[in-house]
């Protein structure tokens, strides 16, 4: 849902997922004298509660020592930043923000209603349609969660790290194993790949499904020598899981596959597909209760069909060159036809590198802005050197990585790629901050595992590529893998956005914090004591760009 309302020379542009409304701001000349940032107020008509939106800085001048565990709320300490994003929202609900703009000093703010602009917007509901969006919390690093729960879940109390683990979840947990278990019977059929199968749950919940009857199949990883099928192994020993279950997959390089495919089976036997679950997240515990992901539930027959069908090739468990060969011939790439509006599906591995090339010309070559997370880096064969023949003054475009790329300083050099890298915040970089710790469930990737590339996601036709592939040549050429390419769907955009720019907002404040060090200072910590934090939206820098994109740039308004 998107809408933009413009009064007394404040512009709101809200974009609204299922767990975030994000807002874009601006405000005109006659507005910005003395304007010390914005007060926000919510009202959730689903569950009849209003309030003032807390921020986290104060005016150091009312509050020196702040503390990490008070509320301090914006109509006395305003955003000072024009956007902002409320990421507490609840899927399904119906809120009425006012936003006004704040003037006077610190110690006496005053609300200048009549300038104030207030929206109504719902949150989309992802039990329903034919899009199911489920992100994990994927911030454990937070200040919410330190403040919260204190220590990672492993160190809690039995109560409490069972509300810890369900906070993390943020629903993806529930909804990846109602998506197994929902009216399982014997007229059910589940067809699942998976490459991390470890989550006891999970493994639970497809036991489950088969004692109620269901026609359960999973192919699982399971190279020889490979530590993450000695982890599967045992965990699928552990569960006691019916050998008829399971069909091993020993070839591929990686069996990297996460999907479940629901389905019916026909008087003759033939099995129809119904929907399908994909997206970035393993089955395991630091897949849906850790680092960043994504699971992606497609209530379409013809795209579980598709996912049927591949699933059907990859059980007989073959080797590379007769795979790519297939799936070559039946799961065809073309860059024109995937850029038309619907759901297409590109599976893994190939014979050819065209779905990457096609994945970094869509990241730079296009007119409207780019968003895409990277976890192991920019590939340097087909990314970098289309990021370097980019022209000068295009489209701001994004990345978010878990660790710092080997060529991040050439790439980002110019500010044309705003960079966010995982990073933890704390008392040695951010004075007052709580001290912020991980999960400690990802021993490899620790913040970022998504693979979502967001194509003019704001625009009146955006693409949303999402799925298990990392934008490398493994990921094209030798592992098994899929992806979804949904185009010109503005409400799967929207999710995606809003739920993109909350990590990316989180790393992006804790990375540059993390750059400082000792070196820095606590300026960054507090609110500037007077107009002067307007200043770097009306220069030629990338925050001026921001603003006028979110406030201006945003089509398909409501």
């Amino acid at each position: 849902m998107r809408k933009r309302i413009e009064q007394g020379g404040v512009v709101v542009q809200a974009v609204t997922g299922n767990h975030a409304v994000f807002f874009g701001f601006d405000l005109a000349a006659e507005a910005r004298t003395g304007c010390l940032g914005f007060a926000l107020h919510r009202e959730d008509h689903t569950e009849g509660e209003a309030y003032w939106i807390p921020g986290f800085k104060t005016f150091r001048s009312v509050v020196p020592q702040p503390s990490a565990t008070t509320i301090y709320t914006t109509d006395k300490h305003p955003i000072q930043g024009m956007w902002w994003g409320d990421y507490s929202a609840k899927p399904a609900h119906d809120y009425t923000y006012k936003i006004i703009p704040v003037y006077g000093t610190p110690a006496s703010p005053v609300l200048d209603d009549a300038r104030s602009v207030t929206l109504d917007v719902s949150t989309s509901d992802p039990a329903t349609g034919k899009h199911g969006i489920y992100f994990n919390r994927g911030v454990a690093a937070s200040q919410a969660y330190a403040t919260k729960f204190g220590a990672a879940p492993p160190a809690l109390p039995p109560a409490k790290q069972a509300e810890a683990m369900t906070w993390l979840s943020r629903g993806l947990h529930e909804a990846l194993c109602g998506f197994i278990t929902t009216a399982a019977s014997p007229q059910l059929v589940v067809r699942a790949a998976a490459y991390e199968f470890t989550e006891p749950t999970v493994l639970a919940a497809f036991a489950q499904a088969h004692a109620a009857g269901a026609d359960v199949k999973i192919i699982y990883h399971d190279k020889p020598n490979d530590p993450q099928s000695a982890l599967n192994d045992q965990a699928i020993s552990d569960a006691q899981l019916d050998p008829g279950m399971l069909i091993a997959r020993h070839h591929p390089t990686i069996a990297h596959n996460k999907f479940i495919v629901r389905a019916t089976r026909a008087g003759d036997g033939t099995l129809s597909g119904e929907q399908v679950w994909t997206g970035s997240t393993n089955m395991s515990q630091g897949g849906i209760f850790g680092h960043s992901n994504v699971g992606h539930a497609v209530r379409d027959p013809d795209v579980a069909r598709a996912y049927l069908g591949y699933w059907a090739e990859l059980s007989g468990d073959p080797t590379a060159k007769p795979l790519k060969t297939w799936v070559s011939a039946n799961s065809t790439f073309n860059g024109a036809a995937e850029a038309t509006a619907g759901i297409h599906t590109l599976f893994s591995p190939r014979l050819d590198l065209q779905p990457l090339d096609w994945y970094a010309t869509g990241f730079t070559g296009s007119t409207a802005t780019a968003h895409i997370t990277l976890p192991f880096g920019m590939d340097a064969k087909h990314f970098e050197p289309a990021v370097a023949a980019m022209a000068a003054g295009g489209p701001l475009r994004f990345v978010m990585l878990n660790t710092q790329d080997d060529h991040q300083d050439t790439w980002s050099r110019d500010q044309a790629i705003q960079v966010a890298v995982g990073a933890e915040g704390g008392p040695d970089v951010l004075s007052r901050w709580a001290r912020e710790t991980l999960t400690g469930f990802n021993g490899h990737v620790d913040y970022l595992h998504t693979k979502i590339l967001l194509i003019g996601a704001l625009g009146e036709t955006p693409t949303i590529i999402s799925g298990s592939a990392n934008f490398s040549e493994a990921s094209t050429t030798s592992n098994d893998e899929n992806m979804l390419v949904i185009a010109g769907d503005r409400d799967v955009a929207d999710v995606y956005f809003t739920e993109y720019m909350r990590i990316f907002q989180h790393f992006y404040a804790r990375w540059w914090a993390a750059k400082l060090g000792t070196a820095g200072t606590d300026s960054h910590s507090f609110l500037t004591e007077d107009d002067s934090w307007q200043a770097r939206y009306w220069t030629t820098s990338p925050s001026s760009r921001e603003r006028d994109l979110y406030a201006h740039q945003v089509g398909g308004n409501g």
